[in-house]
């Protein structure tokens, strides 16, 4: 436990309340991955043979070529004689596959792989931020006494070795031969009881069950690669609607709606998806204050401005010689007092503002939505220069989105797409435009109709219609003569 009273207070609202760590501008998909199939399949491995070869020879402190071709020449068909340029283009490409996402390193303990069978699962790292943890407890709570279907099938698709990926790497990988590459059991004993669970972790964890079933009726086991990425690809959706989304199941909070803006440059679905988007971020920050609030009661006995400036008074601040922090909050609580009937709820406001600003001030938890967002496809516009951001998803992304919600009979019959968007709705307040007039309502419930220019209402159908044409391109939606669009894997 840290000395330092914000650290602490961040520590039990993330660590210990949430589960995950929100905060990093580093997390990018392979650590997610790298993750949850460590703790689905209780191992990791020796990375250091195929990270001297992925990282880029450019990198600080990276092995030269001239080195491998001398430690490796075993594995060469023309062993210590081989083109020197042959190993460098060897190299080049498996940097290209394995390292997407640019998460490799020079030092073994902070690299991450585009992961590919288990023999590229490393250890944990830091930007992991434990939401591999949180996802596996959500996937081996016992449902109706069964564990999460997404479980084994990921295990038996990292069980293979003959994908062609992992071909290249296989030379790599038992060299040498004698040596010892794979640690298992390397997860703690977690029980169901040790396991908190609450509406939003039994709506994302019907999802991964549902794309289970969806990626077998779809006949797709023996494509590995696919697999992987639809679970990661879900992986990092998961994790965001339960960030936006604890604060109502937990705290009675707003839900805030996701539209899906379907790109053809609708002006009103562009505006409203932007402030859908920073509903979402609200959420956080309140959810933030809502948690520092109940930490602050347990701490705190009489509800007065005096107890809370002691409180303030008798925090430890590190690195703080001018008492500037200090300072800031004091200043901060003074403010939301002229807002607040309580003192302590004005002092749990102060430990949000001086969290975001004070301790996570690279990338706030709110921050955090874009780092999954962007990363998995359901955000955008890509960039920094970008700063208006909204739901403008990737058809892989909905693609996944969608299976998460379709049960079999959806998926070998077909259902409406104005059905399916109810049913995305109810699930997880996705707004897909099918079903306009119930999505209007909901976006003029959150007063985002009333700040909106332009046909709303109308554009909402229109944009629907585009999101059908995008259905009907990856081969997961039909359309029929009465202009009736359904929805399915078996049309």
């Amino acid at each position: 436990m840290p000395n330092d009273t914000l650290s602490r207070i961040g520590d039990s609202i993330f660590k210990e309340e949430l589960g995950f760590i929100p905060t990093s501008n580093s997390t990018k998909p392979p650590h997610i991955a790298n993750g949850l199939f460590r703790m689905c399949c209780d191992e990791y491995s020796d990375i250091h043979d195929i990270n001297s070869w992925v990282v880029s020879e450019d990198k600080k402190n990276a092995i030269s070529t001239e080195v491998l071709a001398d430690d490796y020449q075993d594995i060469f068909s023309n062993g210590k004689n081989e083109n020197i340029n042959n190993i460098k283009n060897l190299r080049f490409l498996l940097s290209e596959l394995f390292n997407q996402d640019n998460t490799t390193y020079a030092s073994d303990e902070f690299s991450v792989f585009t992961i590919s069978s288990h023999w590229l699962i490393n250890s944990s790292v830091s930007p992991e931020a434990r939401i591999g943890d949180f996802l596996y407890k959500v996937l081996i709570k016992k449902i109706n006494g069964k564990q999460s279907p997404i479980i084994e099938l990921l295990k038996s698709t990292l069980a293979k070795d003959n994908d062609d990926l992992t071909k290249l790497l296989k030379p790599i990988i038992t060299y040498p031969s004698d040596q010892a590459k794979r640690k298992t059991g390397v997860n703690s004993l977690i029980t169901d009881n040790e396991i908190e669970w609450n509406d939003a972790k039994q709506i994302i964890r019907d999802g991964f069950d549902k794309l289970a079933a969806n990626i077998v009726l779809r006949k797709e086991e023996n494509n590995s690669l696919l697999i992987l990425e639809r679970i990661v690809n879900f992986s990092l959706f998961a994790t965001f609607f339960y960030l936006i989304s604890c604060n109502y199941y937990l705290h009675n909070g707003k839900l805030p709606p996701l539209l899906i803006d379907s790109g053809v440059e609708l002006e009103s679905i562009k505006k409203a998806s932007e402030q859908t988007y920073i509903m979402a971020k609200k959420s956080i920050e309140d959810y933030v204050v809502n948690v520092s609030e109940k930490i602050i009661k347990v701490e705190l006995t009489a509800d007065t401005e005096k107890a809370c400036l002691d409180w303030i008074n008798d925090m430890v601040i590190d690195k703080d010689t001018d008492d500037s922090k200090r300072k800031a909050i004091i200043s901060y609580f003074n403010n939301f007092l002229l807002e607040e009937k309580s003192p302590k709820r004005a002092l749990a406001r102060s430990l949000q503002i001086a969290l975001y600003t004070l301790l996570y001030s690279n990338n706030t938890p709110s921050d955090f939505c874009r780092v999954l967002g962007v990363r998995g496809g359901l955000i955008g516009p890509r960039g920094n220069r970008a700063t208006r951001k909204r739901y403008l998803i990737n058809a892989f992304t909905l693609e996944n989105i969608t299976l998460s919600v379709l049960t079999e009979d959806d998926f070998k019959y077909g259902i409406e797409l104005k059905d399916l968007s109810r049913r995305l709705s109810d699930v997880y307040n996705i707004l897909l435009g099918a079903d306009s007039d119930y999505e209007y309502k909901i976006l003029e419930e959150n007063n985002i109709v009333q700040s909106t220019p332009g046909d709303l209402r109308g554009d909402l159908s229109l944009n629907a219609q585009n999101l059908a044409a995008i259905y009907i391109s990856i081969g997961l939606g039909k359309q029929y003569a009465d202009g009736v669009t359904l929805i399915g894997g078996e049309l």
